[in-house]
């Protein structure tokens, strides 16, 4: 295909039929482009008071797939545009109200109202509002689909490099990433904050994390490298199911690590010292230290983090060296190779084991 501009019509459709579409599923999100719904109620208000001003709204696109040989209705993948088919459908379906904080016109007569709480003016100007469409025929071939959603995105804030991942990547790598993202530890230690979550920043976190496992700690967690080993494993990953084992493996010990500690449960919601426990339980789980050595070892790190928290010190020179270097290494350059090795070093000193 030598210009995909060719492989597509710009057509208008009214929000009626699209709201019908994603009900009876003639129209369905494709969740190889973006997996999670993103906006927050501002977005969606924005949205809604946008169409009952009549003002333009940027264009949808809608690939065509099959048609139902019975029905002759046509099936189409939303390829971009989710964020505002699924704010319209979920403000038809009364799931949010129009909250006066979050409109321009804080005096407007819809301000506070859900859909069914509209004039039957109002109603009707959301239902003929026209979306702009840009149909992509079922000739397109679905790389050519990713390609063009890849380019639509780059170029502007809205997805984020792991978002951008999801579109590209399909392989095992995002595959175990995603699904390791979904297991209870996460939620119980209140590591993912919701917006994490909405961000697929849970993900590119275990990402780095299976990095670190397959490539050690020496390794980049920078975005470059994060790229390289979804192209490098997408295709294969026959290390995944051991991957898989040993990560949840290490999971478990630093749960030992964290237990019912005021501060350690404190510090692991922050990404940087997360890393570094992980970094430790993997090195404590290759050298298979028992059990109930781990609670001496949790009792130890919360009275570390504790002074970490509170500025405070340790009355022993050599220990107060160590918390010293490790509050700068956690401050700058948190991401550098050297320092994410330095302060591994520094709680496998302190803790002693």
């Amino acid at each position: 295909m030598t210009n995909p501009i060719n492989y597509i019509d710009v057509e208008s459709r009214p929000v009626k039929w699209l709201v019908d579409g994603l009900r009876n599923q003639t129209i369905v999100v494709d969740n190889s482009f973006q997996r999670r719904y993103v906006w927050v109620q501002k977005d969606r208000v924005s949205l809604i008071e946008t169409i009952l001003l009549g003002y333009p709204i940027p264009e949808i696109y809608l690939w065509q797939n099959a048609t139902d040989p019975d029905t002759g209705d046509t099936a189409y993948s939303v390829v971009d545009g989710q964020q505002r088919l699924a704010s319209v459908q979920s403000f038809i379906n009364d799931e949010f109200k129009l909250v006066r904080s979050a409109l321009d016109d804080k005096r407007a007569d819809y301000a506070g109202l859900a859909f069914s709480g509209l004039s039957p003016e109002q109603k009707s100007t959301i239902w003929k509002y026209p979306f702009s469409i840009r149909f992509i025929k079922d000739s397109v071939q679905y790389s050519s689909i990713v390609d063009l959603f890849l380019r639509l995105n780059r170029t502007n804030t809205t997805l984020n490099p792991q978002e951008l991942r999801n579109a590209e990547f399909h392989g095992k790598f995002i595959e175990l990433s995603a699904e390791i993202s979904e297991i209870s530890f996460w939620e119980s230690k209140k590591i993912f904050s919701k917006s994490d979550i909405r961000r697929m920043l849970d993900v590119q976190f275990v990402s780095t994390l299976l990095l670190f496992i397959r490539s050690g700690i020496e390794e980049e967690t920078t975005q470059a490298a994060l790229n390289r080993i979804y192209d490098q494993y997408n295709e294969s990953y026959p290390e995944a199911d051991s991957d898989r084992d040993v990560l949840v493996n290490t999971l478990a010990v630093v749960n030992q690590l964290i237990g019912d500690e005021e501060y350690v449960c404190q510090i692991v919601r922050k990404k940087t010292h997360f890393y570094t426990l992980f970094v430790y339980g993997y090195y404590l789980l290759q050298k298979k230290v028992a059990s109930t050595v781990l609670d001496g070892a949790a009792k130890k790190l919360n009275e570390w983090y504790e002074k970490y928290e509170n500025d405070e010190k340790f009355d022993d020179l050599t220990r107060d060296g160590l918390l010293t270097e490790y509050r700068v290494l956690s401050q700058e350059g948190v991401q550098k190779k050297a320092n994410r090795q330095r302060r591994f070093e520094i709680i496998k000193e302190y803790v002693g084991l």
